[in-house]
């Protein structure tokens, strides 16, 4: 038994048999293009490595790697700015592709057509535009955690998400993001980062 305070102790030895100090935290240091058109879902990438005590976080793959089994908090912070223009926004007469809600035919001229599809309700609609943004956290290809929100057009946004899971040996925990939405995924410290660390526990 070491003579350490119970709380600078990190050896194997403690009395209760804790498991090692485990804890990461990992940035991303250069922008990412999303194209909403080509992957429903897109691993972020965290290349630069603030520290890793326990050497389990790969920046190469941007991945989580626990050596012990234990209950681990992460976090993860995804900040994204979208294009101008949403991904899907490819017709620019949308009127002709309108179903009237009465006789369920496009382009309908029928009263109850131009009441409840008047081109004053059009613009009122279309000024409200935004777009869907998700991040969650993946273990082993799946979804533990999501986190979505609805944004309003062209809006930049900062999405982050924190879970305590039980992790095992060798689970790989990465981070996903998905968007309706054209844009890229903005490289900062304090704007797109992941962390976990892993709470004292005879696991």
């Amino acid at each position: 038994m070491c003579h350490k305070k119970h709380n600078d102790c990190h050896c194997d030895n403690k009395k209760h048999k804790l498991v090692r100090a485990s804890a990461f935290r990992a940035n991303k240091n250069t922008p990412q293009l999303y194209e909403a058109a080509l992957t429903p879902s897109v691993k972020v990438l965290f290349q630069t490595e603030q520290f890793d005590l326990a050497d389990e976080y790969n920046p190469h793959i941007s991945t989580f790697i626990p050596t012990k089994d234990g209950i681990y908090e992460i976090t993860a912070k995804v900040s994204f700015c979208p294009s101008k223009s949403k991904s899907n926004d490819s017709s620019k007469n949308k009127k002709d592709n309108c179903k009237c809600d009465y006789c369920s035919k496009n382009s309908c001229n029928c009263d109850y057509c131009r009441k409840h599809h008047s081109s004053k309700d059009k613009k009122k609609n279309s000024s409200k535009e935004g777009y869907v943004a998700s991040i969650s956290i993946n273990v082993n290809g799946d979804n533990l955690d999501i986190v979505n929100d609805f944004l309003g057009k062209s809006r930049p946004i900062g999405l982050s998400v924190t879970t305590i899971l039980q992790l095992q040996a060798g689970d790989r925990v990465q981070v996903l993001f998905s968007a309706d939405a054209n844009g890229e995924i903005l490289a900062e410290a304090s704007l797109t980062n992941f962390q976990a660390a892993r709470f004292p526990s005879p696991m």
